[in-house]
């Protein structure tokens, strides 16, 4: 693993090389926004494949529940008698074949046929009507005897007539107006269509309407009619009668004859369309979802098996099994935009501070494994329904480590974020995220004042009384039923304690994987009674008083700017451990004489240049987290060893000695701690040289020197700003003055002796 990890190293080193500025902008921005120490591409590829893993961990929680489940509908066979109980393990939905079947019949049934009114039929009978007009015109003018009248009917249109009827069509005094009545009767009857109703499929009409469609004036025109409405063979007298009430009977009698005879069936059933519509809405009908309950007992030991038994038991598999496609996209979307978020959230404004390479994994480590323990325990476990889920998660545990190994701002971060990637493994209940997140952020808040490890514990009470707060409120707005407030707080008890035994168990075991500077490992490092801190007070004497002060100087300057004070101390007792095997040749451990007044000035300063290298190495072999190691290499940044510098321009006549020769080989201070040492460092060292100090002469000299640092860029990585420089000199002016006390001339002193 470590040397795919080198070969990712040295490979995205040489494919950035071969790019141009424009191909590194988006690694350059990516690694700006989430300030992340180490080679970018690796950082990446790391992240990338964290998401991946976040991804694939929370989609196995939620869409392939069948890896957790021991569902067998196997087991249970209709008719016969079951051999265990089935219970219900969670609340789920599941769709019911048989209502929804029932459902969809029913609306089917109750979609109105569509019949379709033939033109062609219409037409024809027209035709034939006009046919059987102009003969009957044709008679009446030739005035032929009734029997010879009747013989040519016959033999036109055969059993049209009887001799009655036609005797009595005849004997009118102008029967064309007849004819024209009946024919523009006959027409509307055919255009609005006689429908046929013979059809011997009984639940064709079983909706009480029917849907006609006919064509006019070149559009189809689609009405639906109740089916009293219906003009059918049946109705189409009354229909007649209601349009000739006003005729005579004769003339009624004559066109309900001549309607009789030409108005036939012209509108059918259209068998496609009708059971198109009626699939159309067959398939729009949603289907019956019931729900099962968790601790519902489907069937129990010794039962029957039915049929009803065997859906639900198979609905309880199928949604184990079944990989819900929308369920699918939504998740991952979600997914994808809780990752986007984070990159936005855990940008420096927000975490206030630079996310490390180890920090890195840890955060996706603690997250993952956090994600995998509720995917486990949301498939196994059985909770009463009156608490939210999340209160059997260690959602304070994790944010407790991430506060106190990486910083508070990261615990609160992540108590949202994890909330959040908790929301699609619990079913998107609320009242579970909103449990997660509150107590994440209790954790966080409890463990930001913790000093000591026994401090852990009394933070778990603290966050068991919070965590009982957080259930009452959910538990009032949900409305449960008697009897919850006790166990509810039992609940709270144990989630509150366990968290902080979880995290005071793992904390050690981080602690020495990631190197930490934790506030507990800090305390334990501040201790003067180090082996390396004793060796130091007796090899190097100076050089620990030295430190001494500049650890006064620098805590008491980050108590003020808001920086890390326990940082700032310890780093400064431990920023010149480089000396302490060649002391006698700092200024500050001489006695007698300047060993220096014997060595060029090349070499005096190889000598002074090594305790930083030697300061790193000693600070490597007994384990110092990084941040102190960083202390170290940058407490003199990138400046010039100026008294050395001169002394070898002066011995080289042609005055060419080139600066970096004589240049700290460290790097500037790249966080505030670092900086703040460095100005203490350089103060403290410059302070010793000041006589009869006053007030003014130590707000001048001090502003002197951090103005130094400022204008040589020292202090251009640190994110110091003036008004935090202007805090820092006052405490250092402060600071002195209390050490010099029995020899600083005050304002007012001189004021009174005068």
């Amino acid at each position: 693993m470590w040397y795919a990890i080198r070969w990712l190293e040295k490979s995205s080193g040489h494919m950035r090389a071969r790019k141009n500025n424009q191909s590194r902008k988006p690694l350059q921005i990516f690694s700006r926004l989430w300030n992340i120490k180490g080679p970018s591409g690796l950082n990446i590829l790391v992240l990338f494949l964290g998401f991946l893993a976040v991804l694939a961990i929370i989609l196995l929680a939620t869409q392939f529940g069948s890896l957790f489940s021991q569902v067998r509908s196997a087991d249970y066979v209709f008719g016969e008698v079951a051999e265990k109980t089935f219970t219900v393990e969670r609340d789920i939905l599941y769709t019911d074949e048989t209502a929804t079947r029932l459902k969809r019949e029913a609306a089917g049934k109750l979609v109105p046929p569509v019949f379709r009114v033939n033109e062609e039929i219409s037409t024809r009978s027209l035709e034939k009507f006009d046919a059987f007009q102009k003969l009957v015109i044709d008679l009446r003018r030739q005035d032929i005897a009734l029997d010879r009248a009747f013989l040519q009917m016959q033999a036109t249109f055969p059993g049209i007539l009887n001799k009655q009827d036609l005797q009595k069509l005849l004997m009118l005094e102008l029967p064309e107006n007849l004819l024209s009545q009946a024919r523009t009767l006959l027409e509307e009857i055919m255009e609005q269509g006689v429908i046929s109703m013979a059809d011997e499929n009984e639940d064709v009409f079983s909706a009480g309407t029917i849907e006609v469609w006919r064509w006019r004036a070149g559009k189809l025109e689609k009405e639906e009619y109740e089916l009293p409405e219906l003009l059918s063979l049946e109705t189409r007298n009354a229909w007649l009668f209601d349009r000739t009430s006003d005729f005579d009977e004769i003339r009624q009698s004559l066109i309900a004859m001549l309607i009789d005879v030409f108005a036939v069936e012209n509108g059918f059933l259209d068998p496609d369309q009708t059971e198109k519509k009626r699939q159309q809405v067959i398939a729009e009908v949603e289907p019956v979802v019931s729900k099962l309950v968790q601790d519902q007992i489907i069937i129990r030991k010794g039962d029957i098996v039915t049929s009803k038994a065997i859906s639900q038991i198979k609905a309880v598999g199928d949604y184990s099994a079944n990989v819900n496609l929308s369920s699918l996209a939504g998740t991952s979307l979600l997914v994808v935009l809780v990752g986007v978020f984070s990159l936005f959230i855990l940008q420096r404004r927000f975490l206030k501070g630079v996310l490390k390479p180890k920090q890195v994994f840890f955060l996706l480590a603690a997250g993952m494994a956090f994600l995998i323990y509720a995917g486990i325990v949301s498939r196994v476990t059985n909770f009463p329904a009156y608490l939210p889920f999340s209160v059997i998660l260690p959602s304070a545990a994790v944010t407790m480590l991430i506060a106190l190994l990486v910083s508070a701002n990261a615990g609160f971060i992540f108590s949202f974020i994890l909330s959040l990637l908790l929301l699609p493994i619990l079913e998107m209940e609320i009242s579970a995220f909103l449990f997660a997140l509150l107590t994440g952020i209790g954790g966080t808040a409890v463990v930001t004042r913790a000093e000591r490890r026994i401090d852990l514990i009394k933070a778990g009470a603290f966050l068991a009384v919070l965590n009982y707060f957080i259930l009452l409120a959910l538990g009032l707005l949900r409305n449960p039923s008697s009897g919850w407030m006790i166990p509810t707080l039992g609940w709270s008890l144990i989630n509150g304690f366990l968290c902080s035994l979880i995290a005071l168990g793992f904390l050690p075991l981080l602690e020495h994987l990631m190197n930490a500077p934790t506030r507990f490992r800090l305390r334990e490092l501040s201790d003067l009674n180090t082996p390396i801190m004793k060796r130091m007070l007796n090899l190097a004497p100076g050089t620990y008083s030295h430190s001494i002060s500049v650890a006064n100087l620098a805590e008491s300057a980050c108590s003020e700017i808001g920086a890390n004070a326990l940082l700032a101390r310890v780093g400064a007792y431990y920023h010149d451990i480089g000396k302490i095997d060649q002391a006698e040749y700092f200024i500050e451990n001489q006695r007698a004489y300047n060993k220096h007044d014997e060595l060029k000035p090349s070499l005096s300063v190889a000598v002074i240049k090594s305790h930083l290298k030697m300061g790193v190495e000693k600070a490597k072999e007994i384990s110092l987290p990084s941040d102190i190691i960083d202390i170290i290499f940058q407490h003199h940044g990138k400046g010039v060893i100026q008294y050395f510098y001169q002394r070898a321009q002066e011995n080289d006549k042609n005055n060419k000695i080139p600066a970096e020769d004589f240049t700290y080989p460290g790097k500037r201070p790249r966080s505030k701690e670092a900086a703040v040492v460095m100005l203490a460092d350089a103060v403290e060292a410059a302070s010793r040289t000041l006589k009869k100090p006053s007030i003014g002469k130590l707000e001048k000299f001090v502003w002197t020197i951090i103005m130094e640092k400022f204008t040589e860029n020292e202090l251009s990585e640190s994110d110091l700003t003036l008004k935090d420089l202007e805090v820092i000199k006052k405490n250092f002016v402060q600071i002195l003055a209390g050490y010099y006390h029995s020899r600083i001339e005050y304002p007012k002193m001189k004021e009174s002796g005068r």
